[in-house]
Protein backbone atom coordinates (compact mmCIF):
# COMPACT_ATOMS: atom_id res chain seq x y z
CA UNK A 1 0.00 0.00 0.00
CA UNK A 2 1.37 3.41 -0.96
CA UNK A 3 1.54 6.24 1.56
CA UNK A 4 -1.07 8.20 -0.41
CA UNK A 5 -3.54 5.31 -0.25
CA UNK A 6 -2.84 4.90 3.48
CA UNK A 7 -3.63 8.57 4.10
CA UNK A 8 -6.77 8.46 1.95
CA UNK A 9 -8.03 5.26 3.60
CA UNK A 10 -7.30 6.71 7.05
CA UNK A 11 -9.26 9.86 6.27
CA UNK A 12 -12.06 7.80 4.72
CA UNK A 13 -12.31 5.59 7.82
CA UNK A 14 -12.30 8.50 10.25
CA UNK A 15 -14.84 10.42 8.18
CA UNK A 16 -17.33 7.68 7.31
CA UNK A 17 -17.23 5.73 10.59
CA UNK A 18 -19.35 8.37 12.32
CA UNK A 19 -21.18 10.13 9.48
CA UNK A 20 -24.40 8.33 8.41
CA UNK A 21 -22.90 7.09 5.14
CA UNK A 22 -21.36 3.66 5.97
CA UNK A 23 -17.60 3.31 6.47
CA UNK A 24 -17.48 -0.34 5.32
CA UNK A 25 -19.43 0.54 2.18
CA UNK A 26 -17.13 3.41 1.26
CA UNK A 27 -14.00 1.36 1.90
CA UNK A 28 -15.30 -1.44 -0.37
CA UNK A 29 -16.22 1.16 -2.99
CA UNK A 30 -12.83 2.89 -2.81
CA UNK A 31 -10.92 -0.40 -3.05
CA UNK A 32 -13.01 -1.42 -6.08
CA UNK A 33 -12.47 1.89 -7.88
CA UNK A 34 -8.70 1.90 -7.32
CA UNK A 35 -8.22 -1.85 -7.69
CA UNK A 36 -6.82 -2.45 -4.21
CA UNK A 37 -6.91 -6.21 -3.64
CA UNK A 38 -4.08 -6.79 -1.18
CA UNK A 39 -4.69 -8.11 2.32
CA UNK A 40 -4.80 -5.02 4.57
CA UNK A 41 -5.97 -6.77 7.74
CA UNK A 42 -3.36 -5.16 10.03
CA UNK A 43 -3.97 -1.73 8.54
CA UNK A 44 -7.73 -2.12 9.08
CA UNK A 45 -7.16 -2.96 12.74
CA UNK A 46 -4.94 0.11 13.19
CA UNK A 47 -7.43 2.58 11.72
CA UNK A 48 -10.22 1.04 13.82
CA UNK A 49 -8.08 1.59 16.92
CA UNK A 50 -7.72 5.23 15.85
CA UNK A 51 -11.50 5.75 15.64
CA UNK A 52 -11.96 3.96 18.97
CA UNK A 53 -9.47 6.27 20.68
CA UNK A 54 -11.26 9.28 19.19
CA UNK A 55 -14.62 8.17 20.63
CA UNK A 56 -13.12 7.60 24.07
CA UNK A 57 -11.50 11.06 24.06
CA UNK A 58 -14.64 12.91 22.94
CA UNK A 59 -16.87 11.07 25.43
CA UNK A 60 -14.25 10.74 28.16
CA UNK A 61 -16.56 11.95 30.95
CA UNK A 62 -19.27 9.47 29.93
CA UNK A 63 -16.74 6.64 29.70
CA UNK A 64 -15.30 7.44 33.14
CA UNK A 65 -18.80 7.65 34.60
CA UNK A 66 -19.67 4.24 33.18
CA UNK A 67 -16.43 2.73 34.50
CA UNK A 68 -17.12 4.16 37.95
CA UNK A 69 -20.63 2.69 37.92
CA UNK A 70 -20.25 -0.60 36.02
CA UNK A 71 -23.70 -1.80 37.09
CA UNK A 72 -25.48 1.49 36.46
CA UNK A 73 -28.22 2.02 33.92
CA UNK A 74 -25.89 3.45 31.27
CA UNK A 75 -23.81 0.28 31.29
CA UNK A 76 -26.94 -1.87 31.29
CA UNK A 77 -28.25 -0.03 28.22
CA UNK A 78 -24.93 -0.45 26.41
CA UNK A 79 -24.76 -4.17 27.22
CA UNK A 80 -28.39 -4.65 26.18
CA UNK A 81 -27.68 -2.95 22.86
CA UNK A 82 -24.49 -4.93 22.29
CA UNK A 83 -25.99 -8.42 22.80
CA UNK A 84 -28.26 -8.45 19.70
CA UNK A 85 -25.53 -6.73 17.69
CA UNK A 86 -23.07 -9.52 18.41
CA UNK A 87 -25.68 -12.23 17.78
CA UNK A 88 -26.67 -10.81 14.39
CA UNK A 89 -23.04 -10.20 13.40
CA UNK A 90 -22.11 -13.81 14.19
CA UNK A 91 -25.04 -15.15 12.15
CA UNK A 92 -24.38 -12.97 9.10
CA UNK A 93 -20.65 -13.70 9.24
CA UNK A 94 -21.36 -17.38 8.56
CA UNK A 95 -23.82 -16.90 5.72
CA UNK A 96 -22.56 -13.92 3.73
CA UNK A 97 -19.38 -14.12 1.64
CA UNK A 98 -17.35 -11.31 0.07
CA UNK A 99 -19.19 -11.54 -3.24
CA UNK A 100 -22.59 -11.19 -1.57
CA UNK A 101 -21.31 -8.25 0.49
CA UNK A 102 -20.19 -6.39 -2.65
CA UNK A 103 -23.39 -7.26 -4.52
CA UNK A 104 -25.49 -5.81 -1.68
CA UNK A 105 -23.51 -2.56 -1.58
CA UNK A 106 -25.81 -0.44 -3.78
CA UNK A 107 -28.93 -1.65 -1.97
CA UNK A 108 -27.26 -0.88 1.37
CA UNK A 109 -26.60 2.71 0.34
CA UNK A 110 -30.23 2.97 -0.82
CA UNK A 111 -31.53 1.66 2.53
CA UNK A 112 -29.38 4.21 4.37
CA UNK A 113 -30.70 6.96 2.09
CA UNK A 114 -34.30 6.06 2.94
CA UNK A 115 -33.63 5.81 6.69
CA UNK A 116 -31.86 9.16 6.88
CA UNK A 117 -34.43 10.79 4.59
CA UNK A 118 -37.40 9.69 6.70
CA UNK A 119 -35.63 10.80 9.87
CA UNK A 120 -34.75 14.17 8.31
CA UNK A 121 -38.43 14.78 7.54
CA UNK A 122 -39.65 13.70 10.98
CA UNK A 123 -37.01 15.75 12.78
CA UNK A 124 -38.87 18.90 11.76
CA UNK A 125 -41.35 17.96 14.50
CA UNK A 126 -39.15 18.83 17.47
CA UNK A 127 -41.76 17.87 20.07
CA UNK A 128 -41.40 14.20 19.09
CA UNK A 129 -37.81 13.97 20.35
CA UNK A 130 -37.81 14.59 24.09
CA UNK A 131 -37.51 11.08 25.53
CA UNK A 132 -34.60 9.12 26.97
CA UNK A 133 -33.03 5.72 26.32
CA UNK A 134 -34.85 2.81 27.96
CA UNK A 135 -34.24 -0.94 28.14
CA UNK A 136 -36.59 -1.62 25.25
CA UNK A 137 -35.26 1.21 23.11
CA UNK A 138 -31.63 0.24 23.70
CA UNK A 139 -32.36 -3.35 22.64
CA UNK A 140 -34.03 -2.19 19.41
CA UNK A 141 -31.09 0.14 18.71
CA UNK A 142 -28.81 -2.87 19.22
CA UNK A 143 -30.81 -4.93 16.71
CA UNK A 144 -30.54 -2.12 14.17
CA UNK A 145 -26.82 -1.86 14.85
CA UNK A 146 -26.47 -5.58 14.16
CA UNK A 147 -28.25 -5.26 10.83
CA UNK A 148 -25.86 -2.45 9.93
CA UNK A 149 -23.02 -4.96 9.49
CA UNK A 150 -24.15 -5.10 5.88
CA UNK A 151 -22.04 -2.82 3.65
CA UNK A 152 -23.72 0.39 2.65
CA UNK A 153 -25.91 0.48 5.77
CA UNK A 154 -24.46 3.07 8.10
CA UNK A 155 -23.93 1.91 11.69
CA UNK A 156 -23.91 5.40 13.18
CA UNK A 157 -26.70 6.66 10.94
CA UNK A 158 -29.03 3.71 11.53
CA UNK A 159 -28.51 3.65 15.30
CA UNK A 160 -28.99 7.40 15.70
CA UNK A 161 -32.11 7.19 13.53
CA UNK A 162 -33.35 4.21 15.57
CA UNK A 163 -33.08 6.33 18.70
CA UNK A 164 -34.73 9.36 17.13
CA UNK A 165 -37.59 7.35 15.63
CA UNK A 166 -38.29 6.04 19.13
CA UNK A 167 -38.51 9.59 20.45
CA UNK A 168 -35.10 9.78 22.12
CA UNK A 169 -33.59 13.27 22.46
CA UNK A 170 -31.31 14.24 19.59
CA UNK A 171 -28.10 14.68 21.59
CA UNK A 172 -28.78 11.51 23.59
CA UNK A 173 -29.43 9.49 20.42
CA UNK A 174 -26.08 10.61 19.01
CA UNK A 175 -24.04 10.13 22.19
CA UNK A 176 -25.57 6.68 22.81
CA UNK A 177 -24.80 5.67 19.23
CA UNK A 178 -21.16 6.66 19.65
CA UNK A 179 -20.84 4.99 23.06
CA UNK A 180 -22.22 1.65 21.83
CA UNK A 181 -19.70 1.82 18.99
CA UNK A 182 -16.92 1.20 21.55
CA UNK A 183 -17.75 -2.48 22.24
CA UNK A 184 -18.61 -2.98 18.57
CA UNK A 185 -15.25 -1.66 17.37
CA UNK A 186 -13.48 -3.67 20.09
CA UNK A 187 -15.37 -6.81 19.06
CA UNK A 188 -14.54 -6.22 15.41
CA UNK A 189 -10.88 -5.85 16.27
CA UNK A 190 -10.92 -9.14 18.20
CA UNK A 191 -12.43 -10.96 15.20
CA UNK A 192 -9.91 -9.37 12.84
CA UNK A 193 -7.03 -10.29 15.16
CA UNK A 194 -8.26 -13.88 15.37
CA UNK A 195 -8.63 -14.04 11.60
CA UNK A 196 -5.21 -12.47 11.15
CA UNK A 197 -3.58 -14.98 13.48
CA UNK A 198 -5.25 -17.80 11.54
CA UNK A 199 -4.79 -16.58 7.97
CA UNK A 200 -2.10 -13.92 8.22
CA UNK A 201 -2.24 -10.15 8.53
CA UNK A 202 -1.02 -9.42 5.02
CA UNK A 203 1.56 -6.76 4.35
CA UNK A 204 2.56 -4.86 7.49
CA UNK A 205 4.02 -1.49 6.58
CA UNK A 206 4.50 0.44 9.81
CA UNK A 207 4.85 3.81 8.06
CA UNK A 208 1.58 3.32 6.16
CA UNK A 209 -0.13 2.07 9.32
CA UNK A 210 1.14 5.08 11.28
CA UNK A 211 -0.11 7.48 8.62
CA UNK A 212 -3.46 5.69 8.52
CA UNK A 213 -3.77 5.90 12.32
CA UNK A 214 -2.91 9.59 12.51
CA UNK A 215 -5.26 10.68 9.74
CA UNK A 216 -8.09 8.38 10.88
CA UNK A 217 -7.76 9.68 14.45
CA UNK A 218 -7.70 13.39 13.55
CA UNK A 219 -10.54 13.00 11.05
CA UNK A 220 -12.63 11.00 13.53
CA UNK A 221 -12.27 13.70 16.21
CA UNK A 222 -13.53 16.31 13.77
CA UNK A 223 -16.31 14.09 12.39
CA UNK A 224 -17.78 13.16 15.78
CA UNK A 225 -18.12 16.82 16.75
CA UNK A 226 -19.53 17.65 13.32
CA UNK A 227 -22.07 14.83 13.55
CA UNK A 228 -23.24 16.00 16.98
CA UNK A 229 -23.99 19.41 15.42
CA UNK A 230 -25.86 17.84 12.50
CA UNK A 231 -28.01 15.77 14.86
CA UNK A 232 -28.72 18.75 17.12
CA UNK A 233 -29.86 20.88 14.17
CA UNK A 234 -31.73 18.01 12.52
CA UNK A 235 -30.16 18.73 9.13
CA UNK A 236 -29.90 15.24 7.63
CA UNK A 237 -31.41 15.66 4.20
CA UNK A 238 -28.06 16.22 2.44
CA UNK A 239 -26.80 12.84 3.66
CA UNK A 240 -29.94 11.20 2.30
CA UNK A 241 -29.57 12.87 -1.11
CA UNK A 242 -25.87 11.94 -1.27
CA UNK A 243 -26.57 8.30 -0.39
CA UNK A 244 -29.43 8.09 -2.89
CA UNK A 245 -27.21 9.41 -5.70
CA UNK A 246 -24.39 7.08 -4.64
CA UNK A 247 -26.72 4.07 -4.55
CA UNK A 248 -27.86 4.77 -8.13
CA UNK A 249 -24.25 5.00 -9.33
CA UNK A 250 -23.24 1.79 -7.55
CA UNK A 251 -26.31 -0.14 -8.74
CA UNK A 252 -25.74 0.97 -12.33
CA UNK A 253 -22.11 -0.11 -12.01
CA UNK A 254 -23.01 -3.47 -10.51
CA UNK A 255 -25.78 -4.48 -12.87
CA UNK A 256 -25.36 -2.45 -16.09
CA UNK A 257 -22.10 -0.67 -16.92
CA UNK A 258 -19.33 -2.26 -14.81
CA UNK A 259 -17.35 0.99 -14.65
CA UNK A 260 -15.16 -0.24 -11.78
Amino acid sequence: MTFIYAIILGILQGLTEFLPVSSSGHLILFESIFGISENNMFFNIVVHVATLVAVVIIFWKDVVGIIKHPFGKDMQFIVLATIPTIAIALITNHFIDDFAMKTFLGFGFLISAVITGVTAILQKRKHLFNGDVTYGKSFIIGVVQGLAVMPGISRSGSTICAGLLQGVRREKSASFSFLISIPVILGGMVFELADGIKNGFGAVDFVSCSLGFIFAFITALFTIKLMMRFVKKGNWIWFSLYLFALSIIVLLNQFVFAWF
